[in-house]
């Protein structure tokens, strides 16, 4: 989980000037989860294995081309140097003509980012315009500043990432069957499942991940509970990867974490934990559907809650949150599939001794009026490329106790730079061809015949939440 010990936040600001690589090491934790019931989540690809290898080529293939041979550009490496160390005071680099592409109006600045699979590398170049992608791994980066007095200012980025040609329709049913792969079989037919359906992903996560249990416990009334502990350690990715290991050892492992996915009567339907080096993962499924931990099965609702609360150590310092509210919009429809989480409710902060006499203001700023927004999702359309899309907007007021904490997020940042970059990349890129590998072999002893819908496609085809 290396990534969630940037999700407090102040330093969520940052995702606006990173790459692609928050998104994608997102969809790398689902597909390890994934893994563990490998061969009924990576059916879900598809109707036969003819459609499965396809899809997971495309799927699994742009993100292999995004994390192969990354390079950046002059301006590009030192325009995303600048806005990672200044992202919470961004009146350092409003003014720098070095960072923006284009700066169209006297309160606005704009950096745009085009990036593309050229000669076996990934290339990361700035332009003064940049294009929808139409090809398969490209991708289209805008961020934008825009200064609302001397000390407010707002951040956008929207990041567009070429998929081919599979559909959000069919990420979702692969979500479906990746939530239904664990509902049932005991741990000991479960873990035999992945090891064999999905061994050389196994054999590449496992040198960062540990499965240390997995319980699936089917209920009378069609459900089923799952229970999922993960182990995060470093010693084995030491081997291939000293720098990038040392740096998850340093984030990762002091990192106190609980994410709850809630509906408006404070059910809960989805729960993450993790501490000292360890993650739980817990949900209650119905036939491949979402279904609350507790009391009778029923309908997902299209907006939920997201509760988180995280802590971490940031130099000297313990700092984090709890009670984080955000609102969790879940988009379901032919040609879309999409999460966008919506903060306006500030949380209780876990600051240094330090700031006690700074004033607090600030930190309510960023969740008034239009609040922070977080936006993933996948669109496809007639004729295009499907796209991943990322959009983030978010308002800071600059101030003593911004810079303070902006000294610690960039101090972060500033250790992920190099050698470290680097090896997480490659990191990301193994696990990405693992995956393609696996998915062919299963795909090829499926054959093209079509394959009986399981339980949980038929229910989702009827009631697609």
């Amino acid at each position: 989980m290396f990534e969630l010990r940037k999700r407090w936040h102040l330093l969520i600001l940052h995702c606006h000037v990173r790459d692609a690589r928050r998104s994608s090491a997102v969809c790398a934790i689902l597909l390890l989860v994934a893994a563990t019931g490998c061969r009924q989540a990576l059916r879900g690809l598809g109707s036969n294995g003819a459609n499965i290898e396809r899809n997971a080529d495309q799927l699994f293939g742009a993100m292999v081309i995004r994390y192969t041979q990354v390079f950046r550009d002059p301006k590009y490496e030192f325009a995303r140097n600048r806005l990672n160390r200044n992202a919470l005071v961004p009146s350092r680099v409003f003014d720098d003509t070095a960072v923006w592409t284009t700066m169209p109006s006297p309160v606005l600045r704009a950096l745009l980012v085009q990036g593309t699979p050229e000669a076996g590398r990934y290339e990361f170049a700035s332009h003064s315009t940049v294009t929808r992608p139409g090809r398969l791994g490209e991708s289209r980066h805008i961020i934008t500043l825009a200064r609302l007095s001397p000390d407010e200012y707002v951040w956008d980025t929207n990041v567009d990432f070429g998929l081919g040609e599979v559909t959000a329709a069919e990420v979702g049913s692969f979500t479906s069957a990746l939530l239904a792969s664990g509902e049932r079989g005991s741990e000991t037919e479960l873990r035999a499942d992945y090891r064999a359906a999905a061994p050389r992903t196994m054999a590449i996560a496992g040198t960062l991940f540990s499965l240390d249990s997995m319980h699936a416990t089917p209920f009378s009334d069609g459900t089923s509970d799952v229970r999922l502990t993960f182990g995060l350690h470093t010693d084995d990715l030491k081997a291939r990867f000293p720098a990038f290991a040392d740096y998850v050892a340093r984030y990762a492992n002091p990192a106190h974490y609980r994410l709850s996915v809630t509906d408006r009567s404070g059910a809960i339907w989805f729960d993450l934990e993790g501490a000292d080096r360890r993650f739980s993962i817990h949900y209650r499924t119905a036939q491949g559907r979402l279904a609350p931990l507790y009391g009778a099965p029923r309908t997902r609702p299209d907006t939920m809650e997201l509760h988180v609360d995280f802590t971490t150590k940031l130099k000297l310092f313990t700092v984090g949150m709890h009670n984080l509210v955000t609102d969790f919009i879940i988009t379901d429809t032919p040609h879309e599939r999409a999460w966008t989480f919506i903060a306006r409710r500030e949380p209780e902060w876990s600051l240094p001794l330090i700031t006690v006499h700074l004033i607090r203001s600030p930190l309510r700023r960023p969740f008034e009026g239009t609040g922070i927004i977080f936006h993933l999702g996948v669109r496809d359309s007639a004729g295009g490329q499907t796209l991943l899309e990322r959009r983030a907007h978010s308002t800071v007021q600059e101030s003593s106790i911004l810079r303070f904490l902006n000294s610690l997020g960039s101090g972060a940042m500033s250790d992920l730079a190099d050698r470290t970059e680097r090896e997480e990349e490659e990191f990301l890129r193994e696990l990405f061809v693992a995956l393609q590998a696996d998915t062919r072999v299963l795909a090829a002893s499926l054959g093209t015949a079509p394959m009986a819908a399981p339980e949980a496609q038929k229910t989702s085809a009827a009631d697609p939440k």
